[in-house]
C-alpha cells in the first residue's frame, strides 16, 4: 500500500492519517466508509489502543447524522476546551464536504448522560457550551421536546471549519485534507 500518496480531493474510502510532533505528539485516523461513516480517531502520545477522541458521523440515504463526539468533555480535563473537538469536527467537515452532496440534511441530538448527576445550572452551563461548539460550524441548534433536548440541524453546504487555534497550544487545529496519507 502506498503510505505516501495524500488524500485527494475527492477523497476515496479507507483509512487515512495525519500525525505531528512538538512538545508532545498527535496522530489523527480519518476512516472514510461510503454509505456508512466518517470516524474520526485522535490519539495523544500514544499510537495503539481506542482512540483519546472520537467523533462519528453516520451516513445515511438522504441525511448525515452526528453519532457522537467522546472524549474531549468536561469528564477529561486533559482535553475539554483544549481543541481536540474543533480538529476532529474540523476533519469531518472536510471529509463530509469531500463525500456529501451540499444539499444533504446534517442532523443529530446533541446530549451527554454523564452529565446527569451535575447541578442544574452546571448542566445548563455545559448546555450552552456545547451548543456554542455546533454553530462555530455552521449548524443551527434547536431546543425541542418534553423534557427539552438541543437538536442539530443544517446542511453539508453550510458546515464550515473553524481554522484558528491550537490544539494544546502546539497543533493546528485545521489541517486540510491533502496533508493525510492513505494508512
Amino acid at each position: 500500500m502506498d503510505t505516501a500518496r495524500p488524500a485527494s480531493p475527492a477523497l476515496a474510502a479507507g483509512i487515512w492519517t495525519w500525525q505531528d510532533q512538538a512538545r508532545d505528539r498527535i496522530r489523527v485516523r480519518l476512516h472514510v466508509s461510503p454509505g456508512s461513516k466518517i470516524d474520526v480517531g485522535i490519539w495523544w502520545n500514544r499510537d495503539d489502543g481506542a482512540a483519546d477522541v472520537r467523533l462519528i458521523f453516520g451516513l445515511y440515504p438522504g441525511f448525515v447524522e452526528l453519532g457522537s463526539l467522546s472524549g474531549n468533555g468536561f469528564d477529561a480535563p486533559g482535553r475539554h476546551r483544549a481543541g481536540f473537538g474543533t480538529l476532529a469536527v474540523n476533519v469531518a467537515v472536510q471529509a463530509l464536504q469531500a463525500r456529501c452532496p451540499p444539499h444533504l440534511p446534517v442532523r443529530g441530538v446533541l446530549s451527554n448522560t454523564d452529565e446527569d448527576g451535575l447541578p442544574p445550572e452546571e448542566r445548563a452551563r455545559l448546555d450552552d457550551s456545547r451548543a456554542a461548539f455546533w454553530r462555530r460550524f455552521g449548524l443551527d441548534v434547536v431546543r425541542r421536546g418534553s423534557p427539552p433536548l438541543d437538536y442539530l440541524e443544517g446542511r453539508v453546504a453550510v458546515l464550515h471549519t473553524v481554522p484558528h487555534g491550537l490544539v494544546a497550544g502546539q497543533f493546528e487545529r485545521c489541517v486540510g485534507l491533502d496533508r493525510f496519507m492513505r494508512a
